[in-house]
């Protein structure tokens, strides 16, 4: 009798100790910090939540530390694939770049690009592109003017997805609007729409006015553009419309190379 008792009182105090350290405990904190936020304006529910919880791991602490485990563990995987660590390139990158400088001066055909890139590993790809955007280098058959002439595009261009061809020009960088800042919340929308009467009764959608303009929120390019730059509306191919694969957006153009893009409407 006095070794069961020994006993269910050393079970007991396990279950006291895991309440405070463990992964159990960490568990319920987190929880418990959760459930702070959702129910902020009635504290009996916390206070209940508490109780239950400890009483919970003190009696089934042997069932509640492997599940408490786990769920940190895929937690952690979790976090680990939402935050990838950077992954240091590998020789077969460099052996690339050494043959691109051998065989192409200052750019090389959007083919031989994607014949290059299919045969490395694909933790070395983002690598690919910085090097050689570091280097200099733009590639061609990508991008057509409206003509169907050939046009050179730097290499982050390629995010685009599909190749396209300009299809408007929209003006010189130095007379098109800036990006315009959008309303946040509801009470600075009210304020713009009572600041500019001829926009009441328009429709707004989410605080932005609804339009089918890419210029509408002004230009939005990574690269800051000169002067002389040229802003393009582009679109991909027809066909690729009719397959749901459609891109269209804004490109800033630079002596014939479109060096920056961004897509406004896609299918």
């Amino acid at each position: 009798m006095v070794t069961w008792m020994i006993a269910l009182a050393s079970y007991f105090a396990v279950g006291l100790v895991l309440i405070f350290i463990g992964p159990a405990a960490r568990l319920r904190r987190h929880e418990h910090e959760k459930l702070g936020w959702q129910a902020h304006d009635q504290p009996w529910q916390q206070i209940l939540f508490s109780y239950a919880t400890a009483i919970g791991i003190i009696i089934l602490w042997p069932v509640l530390i492997v599940s408490a485990a786990r769920t940190e563990a895929a937690s952690k995987i979790y976090f680990d694939l939402l935050n990838p660590r950077p992954v240091e390139p590998s020789a077969a990158l460099d052996h690339s770049i050494s043959d691109i400088q051998n065989r192409y001066s200052n750019s090389l055909p959007f083919e031989d690009y994607r014949e290059i890139v299919s045969k490395l590993p694909w933790t070395d790809r983002e690598h690919f592109d910085s090097r050689l955007a570091q280097l200099g280098y733009a590639v061609t058959d990508f991008a057509t003017d409206p003509q169907g002439q050939n046009l050179a595009v730097a290499v982050p261009v390629l995010r685009i997805g599909m190749p396209f061809a300009l299809t408007r020009l929209r003006g010189r960088a130095d007379s098109l609007p800036a990006q315009r800042r959008v309303a946040q919340n509801v009470g600075e929308l009210q304020e713009k729409r009572h600041a500019e009467p001829s926009r009441r009764g328009r429709p707004y959608r989410g605080g932005n006015e609804i339009s089918l303009d890419p210029l509408h929120h002004g230009l939005s390019f990574r690269l800051p553009p000169k002067p002389d730059d040229e802003v393009w509306e582009f679109s991909s191919s027809q066909d690729s419309w009719a397959h749901l694969a459609g891109r269209a957006g804004l490109a800033l153009v630079r002596e014939r190379t479109i060096i920056d893009a961004y897509i406004t409407m896609m299918n």
